[in-house]
């Protein structure tokens, strides 16, 4: 298994099987300080540099929160207005990164363009993760929510999951990369304009994810061990669309 030092963290396709499990152990370990509301000392030498050209409240604070709970420091912005790179000087993702690697030791950037985060990676000297790109992925919260399933089910192998929403939200991305690396199947429904697309259905297939759309929650759901909806503005447009209304 490869180490986790100094890497870019940008699409749970790179992840192999066995990187899941070890993340999932060191979340084991760390979670009583979260939950005891403790802080701790691990990362007292450390920065973190939050680059968010896009709004977010809970994944930003959800990083930042677990940097101070570790002890380490934070930096950086969260309205790419009040910087260089949303105002009119508009600097490029390249001159931005190039700055906040003096900074801090790793950047979290949430952008509005999908493969942002991996352009920064390309110039960065500092690892960067990928907190949510465009219609990308969002790896960090998908290895959240498979941290959550695990704990309750106690495995992930021979589960079933159905999706609901859209499929084009990068969320429904990370959590179908990642579901190819276990023996899980999957079925998905979604308004016709927000299903798959042929080229994703494709790439899944070479990965051999097992999934079948469907067009009624009811065709699926008694067979479900996990319901993964990606929101409930979703969830709302679905029940009361004539051709894809859940039960």
């Amino acid at each position: 298994m490869r180490s986790f030092a100094g890497r870019d963290i940008l699409s749970l396709k790179d992840f192999e099987r066995a990187e899941f499990f070890r993340l999932f152990e060191i979340a084991e370990e760390l979670e009583p300080i979260a939950r005891n509301r403790r802080n701790s000392d691990i990362l007292k030498e450390k920065t973190l540099v939050t680059a968010f050209y896009q709004p977010s409240t809970r994944t930003r604070l959800a990083h930042e929160a677990a940097m101070h709970r570790l002890g380490g420091h934070v930096t950086g912005f969260s309205d790419a207005k009040m910087t260089r790179a949303g105002d009119w000087y508009q600097e490029s993702i390249k001159d931005t990164v190039k700055m906040l690697e003096y900074y801090g030791d790793v950047i979290v950037m949430r952008h509005f363009q999908q493969g942002a985060p991996a352009e920064a990676a390309k110039w960065a000297s500092i690892p960067v993760i990928n907190a949510g790109d465009g219609w990308g992925e969002h790896p960090t919260q998908v290895l959240t929510d498979l941290y959550t399933v695990f704990g309750e089910l106690g495995r992930l192998d021979g589960l079933t999951f159905l999706c609901i929403g859209d499929m084009r939200m990068r969320t429904m991305h990370s959590i179908s990369y990642a579901m190819t690396k276990f023996d899980i199947e999957a079925y998905y429904v979604s308004p016709p304009e927000m299903s798959l697309t042929e080229d994703f259905k494709k790439e899944l297939r070479d990965l051999n994810l097992r999934f079948t759309e469907i067009e009624h929650v009811e065709q699926a759901i008694a067979k479900a061990d996990v319901i993964y909806m990606d929101s409930l503005v979703v969830a709302e447009k679905m029940a009361t669309h004539p051709q894809a209304r859940p039960c």
